[in-house]
């Protein structure tokens, strides 16, 4: 009987911590259904965002210190769960937008670019 408690307790315990980490995702300013990759600081130089009859046009930067491969990694791994279905190397599509996520690496810091349009250029 104590066992199970014990079993009991911790899958509670591990439900909540989940619940936690997935509440304290924080997600691009000027892509709001776009989640910030922890290690990178959004950077509001160089933000536009337009809303056009065809669809939103935006281009967001965000920078830390992590690898290339962390941050294409993450978002290949956390975009599909957001509904973005991987059309490339650093592509997406959903509902007739496309994202692209490039990272550029500089004196040993990611320069990430988010570049969302409706017709994938």
């Amino acid at each position: 009987m104590l066992n199970a408690l014990r079993i009991g307790l911790l899958v509670a315990a591990l439900v909540l911590s989940q619940k936690v980490a997935a509440d304290d995702v924080e997600f691009l300013s000027v892509l709001e259904d776009v989640p910030l990759m922890a290690g990178l600081t959004e950077s509001s130089d160089g933000a536009v965002r337009f809303d056009t009859p065809q669809g939103r046009i935006v281009e967001a930067y965000a920078v830390g210190t992590v690898t290339k491969a962390s941050v294409l990694t993450y978002y290949r791994d956390s975009l599909p769960s957001l509904g973005w279905a991987r059309t490339a190397h650093g592509s997406y599509m959903r509902d007739g937008e496309y994202l692209t996520v490039s990272v550029q690496m500089e004196d040993g810091a990611a320069i990430v670019r988010f570049s969302l349009s409706p017709d994938g250029k």
